[in-house]
């Protein structure tokens, strides 16, 4: 995987198991691979939260990524990347970005904090600043000064639109698309 992080990663910790060389190696048994990708997928939502990690490319291992490890020589397969992917969005945990038709599935947004919980930041700064009624631009929310002590500052743009639907599913937003290909949304009360 090739990570986009929007902030650098402070020393992480990583678990015991991962000085394994056997963890880097797709396991045969079904039952251990079950666990052993159960094991990727809760060290994937630890570092990518610990690093603000939001995108992963599953096409790519990446020079700095957790699933080379440097010291025993080791990485996970290509197949296993893929198979933690999967896992991934069949557990609601990660959501396919961008298909290419010819090489399928390759950008994985990891959703190491639930959408809801995310939307939930964002109705809260909208009645906290007094912008229930107010339109508010997509990019505005992400890159604007007025959200910059907001956790969900900087987050990329898929992130920012799913939870933003799941206000609207609420009935505490309404996303609209403008002429110039802009998106806002206007904030409904409760």
């Amino acid at each position: 995987f090739h990570m986009a992080a929007v902030a650098s990663p402070a020393e992480f910790t990583f678990p015991a198991f991962y000085s394994l060389p056997p963890f880097f190696t797709l396991q045969p048994n079904r039952t251990v691979q079950a666990k052993q990708l159960s094991l990727w997928k809760q060290l994937t939502l630890d570092y990518c939260a610990h690093s603000r990690t939001f995108l992963l490319d599953i096409t790519e291992i990446g020079g700095e990524s957790i699933f080379k490890n440097s010291k025993l020589q080791r990485q996970l397969s290509a197949d296993g990347r893929r198979l933690l992917a999967e896992k991934l969005v069949a557990d609601g945990a990660g959501v396919w970005c961008q298909t290419d038709s010819k090489a399928g599935h390759q950008r994985l947004l990891v959703l190491w904090r639930p959408v809801a919980e995310w939307a939930s930041s964002i109705l809260k700064w909208a009645e906290d600043t007094g912008r229930i009624g107010s339109v508010e631009t997509v990019f505005n929310l992400i890159e604007g000064s007025d959200t910059e002590d907001e956790i969900f500052h900087g987050i990329p743009r898929e992130l920012m639109k799913l939870a933003l639907q799941d206000l609207e599913r609420k009935q505490r937003a309404a996303i609209f698309h403008s002429t110039t290909g802009s998106e806002g949304v206007k904030f409904l009360p409760g």
